[in-house]
């Protein structure tokens, strides 16, 4: 639009050309006022809106950046957890090793040096002095008696009972002889007496070799072998007769120039008996 378009013509005619300059220059003024009002107007909505959509731009990278630093971080916390952990337990079970190893190499070293060094029997007979010397020290506390109080106090009561414990050692010694020996003479009498009785009846030679080894014999040997003993004086008795039968026949019948041919006596293979040997062996 040009500047005399602006005006309509009625005012063209009724104006002059100064008044429509200055109508014209006030219009031009308020136009550019208008624009430059206008583009002031976009320029500030315009930066506003970049504005709002810069900061929601910057704030959604920034939430993404945090969530994915976040996982990041609790991606790598965990793993480095696990890895802690791991070494941990690594660590833990070969220290827990090396200490068990360490623990019996030196158990195993130390029990060796000292049954070397130090032998069985002084441990124990150490050992057994360290509890006497601890008893005696728990009754002196108990008893309250002080080392001075029992070397000087206590030493004439201790004399004293070991001079009475001594004399009656001496009358207990005397009358377990004196009892030993009555019991020996009873133990004997009783062998005479019964050994009379159960020879009272028999032949003199039987009674004879009895009493010989049974004489010095206890009651209960003679009660237990008085039989056997019998028995074997009756073999032998029995053998004797035999041979003197058989000796007699040899004089009557074999001829003094013939040779004498040796009668071979099978013996009778006795049983053993231990009662019986020992009165053999007593009485050879």
């Amino acid at each position: 639009m040009s500047k005399k378009q602006a005006l309509p013509e009625q005012a063209e005619e009724v104006l002059t050309e100064e008044s429509v300059k200055a109508i014209e220059t006030a219009i031009e003024e308020k136009i550019q006022l208008s624009v430059e009002s206008a583009l002031t107007n976009q320029d500030e909505l315009y930066a506003e809106k970049l504005q709002d959509l810069v900061s929601a731009i910057d704030k959604d990278h920034t939430d993404k950046l945090k969530r994915v630093v976040e996982a990041v971080d609790h991606n790598n916390a965990n793993k480095l957890i696990k890895v802690v952990k791991r070494y941990e337990n690594e660590l833990t079970g070969r220290a827990s090793q090396f200490k068990d190893t360490l623990v019996e190499s030196i158990s195993d070293y130390l029990e060796e040096y000292l049954e070397e060094s130090v032998p069985t029997q002084a441990i124990e007979e150490a050992t057994k002095n360290r509890t006497a010397r601890e008893v005696l020290s728990n009754l002196r506390k108990v008893l309250a008696v002080d080392s001075t109080l029992m070397s000087e106090s206590v030493k004439e009561a201790v004399m004293d009972g070991k001079e009475q414990i001594d004399e009656l050692t001496d009358k207990v010694n005397k009358l377990a002889k004196e009892n030993n020996f009555l019991k020996e003479a009873y133990s004997k009498q009783n062998a005479t007496l019964l050994l009379e009785t159960k020879t009272a009846n028999l032949p003199e030679s039987k009674k004879a070799y009895l009493r010989k080894i049974l004489s010095d014999k206890s009651p209960k040997f003679i009660k237990e072998n008085f039989e056997y003993t019998a028995k074997l004086f009756d073999k032998k008795e029995k053998e004797r007769l035999t041979v003197i039968k058989e000796e007699a026949y040899k004089k009557r019948r074999v001829k003094t120039d013939a040779p004498v041919q040796p009668i071979s006596e099978k013996k009778e293979q006795k049983p053993y008996n231990p009662y019986l040997a020992e009165l053999e062996r007593s009485h050879k």
